[in-house]
């Protein structure tokens, strides 16, 4: 271990084994989102799974809570029922366990590193929607770890309903139940404030701009949490249909090591992971958070979209952080 992940201000969290407390904490109530949630289950809109396996689905205390956004696809019109609150998931469910789930995760991931703004946002989309599939030059290199081969171009169109923007929105104060037959589908939400969280993959230092991100992003950051070069490789209207785990400079793709920067990061996440009550090999994937680096050359859309909070204190990976969650002023 070396001494850069040594906390210098630790959290309150790490010394004491307390939280930080303020009496200013905006709180708002939000409804888990039964209907989304449903997509989420193997096999998909099954109500027993949702119901039986209700820890898998449902958002617990402490975990980082994710609006509904604008639909991808904006025509198709799901019929919801009449809701006052606004509507939230905290994970997503069983689709890391399923061939058909693993399409609209590297979907999400494709989308979150290579928009740059609104209008390559709807580019991509269309690009999902067309079957056919992009050769991938990078200079005068041919790209062979394409993000979706021919087959995979085929099967991503029927899938674009299920996926929607994700907004940040807080911490759960409560547990909150996917199906209403389990009990209460309201959750409490922190959504301003100061606040002890569970850091995620990456170093955080105090000052540090705070976004959240998915688990299967891993492989698209460096491990200072910079995002991997972007492969500028548009062909017209046509996306980069390159991995974004690919990196440029080493013309491959390369995996993130989070034992190479703390070795003892999988023992502290594996333990935070307890509460979930899920097998080792079948986590639950919920959000984390990490230290938001603007590209300055090619700014992420979604990056910026997920930013929601300044680090109050440091932290090494998968320790306790303080935050001050503030979207207003950070």
């Amino acid at each position: 271990m070396t001494d850069a992940l040594l906390p210098y201000q630790p959290s309150l969290g790490s010394v004491t084994g307390t939280r930080v407390d303020t009496s200013c904490r905006h709180n708002q109530q939000c409804r888990i989102s039964t209907d989304d949630m449903l997509l989420f289950t193997i096999p998909q809109r099954d109500q027993d799974e949702l119901q039986r396996n209700k820890y898998r689905y449902c958002v617990h205390k402490d975990e980082f809570v994710v609006g509904i956004g604008r639909p991808w696809k904006p025509t198709d019109t799901r019929k919801r029922a009449n809701n006052a609150y606004p509507r939230v998931i905290s994970n997503l469910g069983a689709l890391q366990m399923s061939n058909d789930g693993k399409y609209i995760l590297r979907m999400i991931r494709y989308m979150n590193h290579y928009a740059r703004n609104i209008q390559e946002r709807k580019l991509i989309i269309d690009w999902f929607e067309d079957n056919e599939s992009a050769e991938s030059i990078l200079g005068k290199k041919k790209v062979t770890d394409v993000a979706f081969g021919k087959d995979d171009k085929e099967q991503l169109s029927k899938y674009l309903h299920m996926i929607t923007d994700q907004l940040p929105v807080g911490y759960a104060n409560t547990l909150g139940w996917s199906h209403p037959k389990n009990g209460d589908t309201m959750v409490t939400v922190n959504i301003g404030g100061l606040r002890t969280v569970q850091n995620g993959d990456f170093e955080v230092f105090t000052g540090d701009i705070i976004q959240w991100y998915w688990p299967f992003e891993l492989d698209c950051f460096k491990t200072n949490g910079e995002r991997k070069p972007y492969a500028d490789a548009w062909n017209g209207d046509t996306p980069p249909n390159i991995d974004p785990a690919f990196d440029v400079e080493q013309h491959k793709k390369t995996s993130f090591n989070t034992k190479a920067l703390d070795p003892a990061a999988d023992t502290r996440m594996d333990f935070a992971a307890r509460q979930f009550g899920q097998p080792a090999d079948r986590p639950k994937v919920v959000a984390r958070i990490k230290p938001y680096f603007r590209d300055d050359e090619d700014p992420r859309l979604y990056d910026s979209y997920r930013v929601f909070a300044v680090a109050i204190s440091c932290a090494r990976p998968h320790e306790p952080v303080d935050i001050k969650i503030s979207r207003q002023s950070v």
